[in-house]
């Protein structure tokens, strides 16, 4: 295994839907939205989803062990359960006593693991050498011979996300249709069928790596890489029919020197209009700025202190400084001059 990586990372990532469900709920798949805002929600599992999906689809060779297998994945349209994923993975569970080894064998073969951690609750019957049935456990409760231990493996990843969340106040419309088959053969009528979609909002996420974790994930610089370019790429490779039409603007990730952090970014952003009086108006990035000073702030009072940037700019992204347009170069060039 390579060295692991070295820093502890905040990320900012921003990208904009039009026209879809960014996230819906699990009942009647509405996008989630805070009541008291208005502010469209979007789970961290979600990103996850995103980043796991591209790199299935577009880094990890079929039927390889590389490194960037995915451990958090269905089975076609089922879902499993982790220990029959594990069972999928390596043919049987671990026995008792190589649960380390079983962690050793997860880390290397799949990058979700190491980037995001996992949890795997492992139980095995194992018989107990001299008891018999009916005999006292230590609790007072009867011991049966082939009874079940649990056991498990927990993996804590080195990469967190705060779920997400849209930097203004968006509308969630309701669409009625017709769906495209008869509900039963000889039917009258096609299947009626409800739709909830956002006309537009820019989403936020707000990230961290912590290198210290990264020893016992075994994250390397590698998989931090990897973990970027999917961020990027796999937003704009989301081609479902409620997660079309979404598109990266801006992707920034600080490497601090020691255990720095800024702190939470997503507060230090803000929406300004333009032609629209309403934020549940806003329906492209033509309608408002992002003023980004207060952010630019913050990071300036870590200098010294940021050992590497790493940024992707979107140059369509309308950002301002103090009130002042800012385009992607020139945001380029400050963020290179931080150091």
């Amino acid at each position: 295994m390579s060295q692991t990586y070295l820093y502890r990372s905040e990320i900012l990532f921003l990208y904009d839907i039009f026209r879809c469900n960014p996230n819906g709920d699990p009942f009647e798949n509405r996008p989630r939205v805070d009541s008291a805002t208005g502010r469209i929600d979007v789970t961290d599992v979600r990103l996850k989803r995103t980043i796991r999906d591209y790199i299935l689809n577009y880094k990890h060779k079929a039927g390889e062990n590389d490194g960037l297998d995915i451990f958090v994945r269905t089975t076609g349209d089922e879902a499993v359960t982790a220990e029959r994923r594990y069972e999928e993975l390596f043919g049987s569970l671990p026995e008792a006593g190589a649960i380390e080894e079983a962690r050793k064998n997860l880390i290397n073969r799949c990058i979700d693991v190491r980037l995001f951690g996992a949890l795997v609750p492992i139980t095995k019957k194992e018989k107990k050498a001299g008891k018999e049935i009916g005999e006292k456990t230590e609790e007072g409760g009867d011991r049966e011979k082939g009874e079940e231990k649990g056991a498990g493996i927990q993996i804590t990843g080195a990469v967190q996300f705060n779920p997400g969340q849209s930097l203004h106040a968006a509308e969630v419309f309701e669409i009625a249709g017709t769906g495209g088959f008869a509900s039963k053969e000889k039917a009258k009528q096609r299947t009626f069928r409800r739709e909830f979609i956002v006309p537009y909002a820019l989403i936020g996420f707000y990230g961290v790596i912590n290198e210290n974790l990264a020893k016992y994930s075994g994250l390397t610089q590698t998989d931090v890489n990897i973990l970027m370019d999917s961020m990027w790429q796999g937003t704009l490779a989301l081609h479902s029919r409620s997660k079309s039409f979404h598109h990266p603007r801006l992707l920034v990730r600080l490497d601090y020197k020691d255990q720095r952090q800024c702190g939470f970014f997503l507060d230090k952003l803000h929406i300004h209009l333009k032609e629209v009086k309403d934020e549940k108006a806003i329906r492209s990035p033509r309608d408002y700025t992002l003023e980004i000073g207060d952010w630019l702030t913050a990071l300036a009072r870590k200098k010294g202190f940021i050992n590497n940037i790493y940024s992707l700019i979107d140059p369509e992204i309308p950002l301002a400084k103090d009130g002042s347009p800012i385009d992607s170069m020139k945001l380029q060039q400050a963020l290179n001059a931080l150091i």
